[in-house]
């Protein structure tokens, strides 16, 4: 997420990336976009997107509670939910979720949610979360979208999307 959101792309170009894949170092010069090369003119800080502002949300009906960043990169924004293992297991979603939605479509401004599932959650939790938000909607995904199609896949977060 970092190296994406946080302008810390230099230092993830050289040796293995986030998802344990070995890289050569340094990487060919035709293996990134231009905004990644070393030495290059472009600002990566314009050209992608970086976390304007962060939030917590406290669902008192449900009992869940939510950390979410809102990225942006000038032309469309996203938000993007973390579901943590304390905060999550065995709570009621369905109004949590449809309150998220609505804040992203309204107030937010956001084009995409993204939420970004807790890795450490037992096998049988994941399926049923990940069934759930398949059921209103989300679908999996991979940052390469915010990451201007560079393949960055973390080892602490698993991410479904969906457009709104």
């Amino acid at each position: 997420m970092k190296t994406v959101f946080l302008g810390e792309r230099s230092p993830s170009m050289n040796g293995p990336s986030r998802s344990g894949a070995f890289l050569p170092t340094p990487p060919p010069d035709n293996q990134f976009p231009d905004p990644y090369r070393r030495g290059s003119e472009v600002d990566i800080k314009r050209s992608g997107f970086e976390a304007e502002s962060w939030m917590e949300v406290w669902d008192y009906a449900g009992g869940a509670s939510f950390r979410a960043f809102v990225a942006n990169n000038g032309r469309e924004r996203s938000l993007f939910v973390f579901f943590d293992v304390q905060g999550m297991l065995g709570r009621d979603l369905k109004k949590a979720l449809m309150a998220l939605i609505e804040l992203s479509d309204g107030p937010l401004d956001c084009s995409h949610i993204v939420t970004c599932i807790d890795r450490r959650m037992s096998a049988g939790d994941a399926i049923e979360l990940t069934k759930s938000l398949q059921w209103v909607g989300f679908e999996m995904t991979t940052l390469d979208h915010w990451a201007d199609d560079l393949d960055v896949t973390s080892d602490k977060w698993l991410f479904m999307g969906m457009e709104v």
